[in-house]
């Protein structure tokens, strides 16, 4: 009995001198890939401050390398931005929110109270050891531009549709005591 413990303690740690050994074997390569992900999402981000753009994909780019980057470390990457996608446009009348799911099976709960937009669901991520479920919660403020008492919601193509429609914006007067400015003249002097 004394020999079978002897045995099985001895494949234990033939085992874990193998998995360790590749562990570090494969570390290397990781690490190389993790810094070369860094290098690169510091260039676009010093580009974007050096020239004064505004890359709207920057975040989704990073949220792409960090994405790719866990895959490779063999975990599963899920954020916000993984569950749905939203985009706003702008129109004469209001500001509208297209909200697509993950998938067409993907339901969503949309809720909007207190100027915000509250969306809860469930994810569903499959890989080849199993699946995984999460439930998730995203909440946003809504424009202050927009009324959110007037919101409408429609669904076209699988994708939810919210239309905000402009507040109506009152003409303050000012008030008999207050003081408005004079005019432009050629005489004013430019600082």
């Amino acid at each position: 009995m004394k020999r079978m413990y002897v045995v099985l303690t001895v494949i234990l740690l033939l085992v874990f001198g193998a998995t360790l050994g590749l562990a570090q074997k494969s570390a290397p390569d990781m690490r190389a890939r993790r810094m070369q992900l860094r290098a690169e999402m510091h260039r676009k981000m010093l580009n974007n401050l050096m020239h004064g753009t505004h890359d709207e994909d920057l975040f989704r780019d990073m949220d792409k390398l960090m994405e790719e980057a866990m895959q490779e470390s063999g975990f599963s990457y899920s954020f916000g931005a993984q569950n749905f996608e939203t985009e706003w446009s702008e129109s004469a009348q209001g500001r509208t929110l297209l909200i697509t799911p993950q998938s067409k099976d993907q339901k969503l709960d949309i809720n909007v109270a207190s100027e915000m937009v509250t969306i809860k669901g469930k994810s569903e991520n499959k890989t080849p050891s199993g699946t995984t479920v999460s439930d998730f919660q995203n909440s946003f403020s809504i424009p202050q531009d927009c009324d959110s008492a007037k919101v409408k919601m429609d669904q076209k193509d699988g994708k939810i549709v919210m239309f905000f429609p402009w507040r109506s914006v009152k003409k303050i007067s000012p008030k008999k005591d207050e003081r408005i400015p004079l005019p432009k003249s050629d005489a004013d002097v430019a600082i």
